[in-house]
């Protein structure tokens, strides 16, 4: 079954996610950097032509204690991939949580056109896509940092969210991981959960069949259903 247009989908901001024809049409055009968010070995069996790999796991800079990491760290980062604030930037994964996660990044240092893929490397290569397997470079670019701090929660925040009336934090990880009982991608050195957190997993908001994101009524009421609502402060992990 073909999912709705993106724009008939009833989101706030359809401009966040474009689709596979949009990329077909665009991959290689000089101003567009298509990001691999996914492990360099999956990178490597397969990507989309032209893709830079930036693994949402491992790769994306963090100070010490784990919270954001300098300005610079990234800028160099992103030049690195020949990305500066006019480059238009798509990211893409399986789909999972590591295209939110460099497409947020990229948002908090303050690069200003950035997207992700509807339905991600799953649906580009079930519609026989073209796929390459040499990785891709291009030249250094300058990329100038702006940070927006209203979209991120640092652990100092987390810490007076946790017993505020204001403020949700939503645990998108799996359950068994929610739980405390299995141990995920760079598992915690404590099992378990902020306190207070409410669960809801990442696939959740994917289409299963289509691999897409849900029409904008369906995300609604599945996260009001769960205490996720536009009146509250959305702090996710």
């Amino acid at each position: 079954m073909r999912p709705l247009a993106i724009r008939d989908r009833g989101y706030a901001n359809p401009d966040l996610i474009v689709d596979t024809d949009w990329l077909a049409e665009h991959h290689n055009d000089p101003n567009v950097r298509v990001i691999d968010a996914r492990f360099p070995n999956e990178y490597a069996e397969g990507h989309v032509p032209g893709a830079v790999n930036l693994n949402g796991f491992g790769t994306l800079p963090r100070a010490d204690d784990g919270d954001m990491a300098s300005a610079d760290g990234f800028a160099k980062q992103a030049g690195g991939l020949g990305i500066s604030n006019d480059t238009t930037i798509v990211v893409y994964d399986a789909p999972d949580q590591r295209m939110g996660m460099v497409a947020w990044e990229f948002m908090y240092y303050g690069h200003p056109d950035v997207r992700i893929l509807d339905g991600g490397f799953a649906k580009w290569t079930g519609e026989d896509r073209p796929v390459s397997n040499e990785p891709t470079e291009y030249p250094t670019a300058t990329f100038i940092p702006a940070l927006q701090g209203a979209i991120h929660c640092s652990l100092d925040r987390a810490r007076t969210a946790v017993d505020g009336t204001d403020a949700v934090m939503w645990d998108t990880r799996s359950r068994a991981e929610y739980e405390g009982t299995q141990a995920g991608y760079g598992a915690p050195v404590q099992m378990g959960r902020i306190p207070s957190a409410i669960h809801l997993e990442f696939t959740e908001l994917f289409d299963p069949d289509t691999k897409t994101l849900k029409p904008a009524a369906d995300l609604k009421t599945l996260l009001a259903a769960h205490g996720i609502t536009p009146e509250s402060e959305i702090n996710t992990y």
